[in-house]
């Protein structure tokens, strides 16, 4: 699983499971909002600091154009080397 996709989920868990344990207390929904907010933006500071900075290096590489390691090629690569080749005498143009 990519590092933004685990960071994006646990972040998601942090905000959800107080959120819901305040719903299910009877905080106003708004209150709980606040709370839950406040918490998964704390916990994810300290707690998730070395995933925060592989999903942000990760980013990084999305926007820089580079694949992770391991990535299989995607159809934009293969179009464009198809594309590039140069054309083969033998076979008909279409």
């Amino acid at each position: 699983m990519a590092p933004s996709l685990r960071y994006l989920v646990v972040r998601t868990v942090l905000f959800l499971v107080p959120f819901a344990l305040l719903m299910v207390a009877g905080v106003e929904w708004w209150l709980s909002l606040l709370v839950a907010l406040a918490f998964a933006f704390a916990a994810s500071l300290v707690f998730f600091a070395r995933l925060r900075n592989d999903a942000a290096g990760d980013l990084q590489r999305l926007r820089e154009g580079r694949r992770r390691e391991g990535a299989a090629a995607d159809d934009g690569d293969a179009e464009d080397s198809a594309i590039d080749a140069p054309e083969d005498p033998e076979r008909p143009a279409r």
